[in-house]
């Protein structure tokens, strides 16, 4: 399979649309992004790489997350 299509992005930090996020939130209310940076957090409160979002505690808040999938 020829993925040179699928994954001719040069990274693989991707913002969900606000607009999306915003009607998901809606319905969700969601309180932490896990996989976000600094420049496409969507929630006030959010970890990035450098913070280890998965070693941290998601317990009792809403998530919402859209990991990155490098090379998948």
């Amino acid at each position: 399979m020829n993925t040179n299509v699928m994954f001719s992005s040069k990274t693989d930090a991707w913002a969900t649309p606000k607009a999306f996020f915003a009607e998901l939130d809606k319905e969700f209310h969601f309180d932490l992004d896990p996989c976000a940076d600094e420049f496409n957090h969507k929630c006030e409160k959010y970890y990035t790489i450098a913070d280890n979002g998965l070693l941290k505690e998601w317990g009792g808040i809403g998530c919402f997350a859209i990991p990155r999938m490098a090379g998948k």
